[in-house]
């Protein structure tokens, strides 16, 4: 990338305040970029409130409104526009009224830039894509994007035009990207691409140790972490019915939030599981936990994505345990790896964990 370049960056995630988990890998592109010299300029959804908006080096973040009153804006953030999209069909409705409005903010805010970076191929890359003019654009690729486009009608053309408009696409996984150049029945040769995970942060230095991280939390005894949103793909419940089968004391912490809390949380009571529930964590707090607990657990369903919650625990030296996906095997012990939804398994998998504690 050449030097003091001004990249535009259009996504449907980034975080609304230091420590939010919407778009955190997002952020940690944009960083990196800045930190090399580029001016970042983001094009991401207005949100439903106003914040206390974060400043980045380097970063220029401006949302784009999408809908008024400024309450009927919440397609994004929360549980994620996928699931809120899967759950409540209206939201389509803010899905497409942002793709308008990100058109005319591309045109209007980053026809400066020297180059576009995409997060997101519905509607960020197509846009992006439209808009590119020959500037180079990097399109990030996800499972949801190559989901929707093998459903979307005129999927096929859809998918054609990002491609066409892309000067490189990263993919998650190898099979992401063959399924997507299927879908626009092109060949995976015929564009540069990256394959590999999103990026995390380094982990950052940290005053004291586990043993008084671990007092300041209350953390007694084994305990399992588990880190992400609280909707049906991401599993938490699968961890609650396996650690209830496990015959051994074993608290788990369940940091994060979404439509699913008031269930998991009536789960746990009624299976008799120690689990205690941290809402959204904020930076200081999500490392400490990643430090003081004895293992992540990373339930997924079949439909997720590659969670960088793995990463970040690799980084840190958290045990992990975690469901059997395409793009998350390569990077774990087979030991580590249970099928989905396979609960003895699971817990199998936890008890010979904590047994080693």
């Amino acid at each position: 990338m050449a030097a003091n370049m001004k990249i535009g960056l259009l996504t449907t995630s980034f975080p609304r305040f230091e420590g939010d988990c919407s778009g955190a890998f997002v952020l940690a592109l944009a960083r990196s970029w800045a930190a090399h010299g580029h001016e970042v300029r983001v094009l991401a959804p207005e949100p439903r409130r106003r914040l206390h908006e974060p400043r980045w080096p380097g970063i220029e973040v401006r949302w784009v409104p999408y809908a008024r009153p400024r309450g009927l804006q919440h397609t994004f953030y929360g549980s994620g526009a996928p699931e809120k999209v899967r759950t409540h069909p209206s939201t389509w409705l803010g899905a497409a009224s942002f793709t308008a409005a990100l058109t005319v903010a591309a045109r209007r805010v980053l026809d400066d830039c020297d180059a576009l970076v995409s997060h997101w191929c519905l509607p960020s890359g197509w846009v992006a894509s439209a808009n590119a003019n020959g500037r180079p654009h990097l399109s990030i690729c996800h499972a949801t994007d190559v989901r929707w486009l093998s459903r979307l009608p005129g999927g096929r053309t859809v998918a054609r035009q990002i491609a066409r408009g892309a000067t490189s696409m990263w993919f998650l996984t190898d099979d992401l990207r063959n399924r997507f150049f299927a879908i626009a029945e092109l060949e995976p040769g015929a564009k540069t691409t990256h394959i590999g995970p999103m990026p995390i942060e380094p982990p950052p230095s940290m005053a004291g140790h586990r043993k008084r991280w671990r007092s300041e939390l209350g953390i007694e005894g084994f305990t399992l972490l588990f880190l992400g949103r609280l909707v049906p793909v991401k599993g938490a419940d699968r961890l609650i019915r396996a650690v209830a089968r496990v015959p051994r004391d074993i608290s788990i912490r369940i940091a994060g939030d979404g439509p699913e809390r008031r269930r998991l949380e009536t789960l746990a009571r009624r299976l008799g599981v120690d689990a205690h529930f941290e809402g959204w964590v904020h930076t200081e707090r999500k490392e400490m936990l990643l430090r003081s607990c004895d293992a992540l657990v990373v339930p997924s369903r079949p439909n997720d994505g590659v969670p960088t919650v793995i990463f970040e625990a690799i980084a840190r030296g958290l045990p992990v345990i975690a469901t059997r996906l395409d793009g998350v095997s390569q990077h774990l012990a087979e030991e580590a790896l249970v099928a989905p939804d396979d609960l003895n398994a699971l817990s199998r998998a936890i008890q010979t964990l904590a047994s080693f504690s």
